[in-house]
């Protein structure tokens, strides 16, 4: 038998065996007992025959506390087993019966509500999670699907709604600021620049300590055109945050672009390298001395210099690129040492890890995408410090 239809009867068996023991201390008052189609209904799952199990629960008419607890426990299995086809044709049926009391409603409810939602029916588990939010023993529960409903359409407004009126947490707190800076983020592209700092002030309400807000902080101080006050921003990060430093990297190169400071840029680049040679301030570094104009002797010395002590895959593109500059008319053997640098580039942890689940990626994402936890994602590396004084 299929292990996985052990762990959906273990649970019924545990049901009917509280049921018959339920039932015998009312054999006194009552004659009472299951209907035929169960045990039948049964006798199909043991035979791993899971459709004509389900129609014979279906068809059994007899509903009280005890069966209706029955069908919900197989259609909560069927919904954990990914049939969620089968686990709403249970809740839809017991949500049809109208000798149902209102407990038992609301609880199927739920239910079928959770069906929808798996099943990816966002509408529909909406509309069923929005009329048990207005129950006043089922708001917070129906409040936090309506949640993970409005993250994943993209629907910050009404997420914000809804998380401000949950009981406060540390991790609410985070995901309402990363709600307004969604806002925010959608405004800057659209060049709201009042709205989004409107929307970035809010997020720092909810979480002061907030990464992505700074960032957008300093955007929002460039779109001004105020590139000093964006920098300082920016430049914070590596007394702050240092392992982000590579994220506000390309808008650092802009704005001191923007001031005509390309020196100072490439000076800023050799300082943060020392104490932190994370891949995108190489890489940076990298293209600002192929920007400024050199002879090839020094331009030859600063790209193996920068390559041997912080070898990565963009050190070694930039010397693949040159390899003109780098090895001028000498024999093929010079390549040997590229190809050791090459192993040790590709022996680097790169990209960020999910500190909740362990997802990985080579880009930041703000929410996980494996468990669509909010703030999560780390910068992962394992490549050493390295000292660039003599660069």
């Amino acid at each position: 038998m299929d292990p996985a239809w052990l762990l959906l009867l273990l649970p019924l068996s545990a049901a009917s065996g509280w049921v018959m023991a339920y039932r015998d201390q009312r054999a006194k008052r009552q004659t009472h007992h299951l209907p035929p189609g169960y045990f039948q209904g049964l006798n199909f799952l043991l035979n791993e025959q899971p459709d004509r199990a389900l129609q014979v629960f279906l068809e059994i008419v007899e509903i009280d506390q005890e069966t209706v607890e029955i069908h919900l426990a197989l259609g909560n299995l069927f919904r954990r087993r990914g049939e969620v086809e089968r686990a709403i044709r249970i809740h839809q049926n017991l949500m049809e019966r109208k000798d149902l009391s209102e407990s038992l409603r609301t609880q199927a409810l739920f239910e079928l509500g959770q069906d929808y939602y798996k099943a990816g029916l966002l509408d529909r588990a909406e509309q069923l999670f929005q009329e048990l939010y207005g129950l006043p023993d089922q708001a917070e529960a129906a409040g936090q699907f309506l949640l993970k409903i409005y993250e994943r359409e993209k629907d910050w407004p009404n997420a914000i709604r809804i998380a401000e009126r949950l009981p406060d947490g540390a991790q609410l707190s985070i995901a309402l600021a990363h709600y307004h800076c969604e806002l925010a983020e959608r405004a800057i592209v659209e060049g709201r620049v009042d709205a989004a700092l409107q929307a970035v002030d809010r997020a720092f309400k909810h979480d002061p300590h907030c990464l992505r807000a700074v960032i957008q902080s300093g955007r929002i101080a460039a779109l001004k055109g105020h590139h000093r006050n964006a920098i300082a921003i920016w430049r914070g990060i590596e007394h702050w945050v240092p392992a982000a430093l590579g994220e506000v990297v390309p808008h650092l190169a802009n704005s001191y672009s923007a001031l005509g400071q390309a020196r100072e840029f490439e000076q800023f680049l050799r300082e943060t390298l020392t104490d932190h040679p994370e891949p995108r301030v190489i890489e940076a570094l990298l293209e600002a001395v192929r920007g400024n104009p050199r002879d090839d002797r020094s331009g030859r010395e600063l790209l193996l210099e920068i390559a041997r002590k912080h070898p990565s895959p963009g050190s070694l593109h930039a010397l693949l690129e040159h390899r003109k500059l780098l090895l001028g008319d000498t024999p093929q053997k010079q390549w040997i040492p590229l190809a050791d640098l090459l192993y040790q580039a590709f022996q680097q942890e790169r990209g960020y890890g999910c500190s909740h689940c362990g997802f990985t990626s080579n880009t930041l994402h703000w929410q996980c995408p494996g468990c669509q936890t909010w703030d999560s994602m780390r910068h992962r590396t394992s490549a050493p410090a390295a000292d660039l004084a003599e660069v």
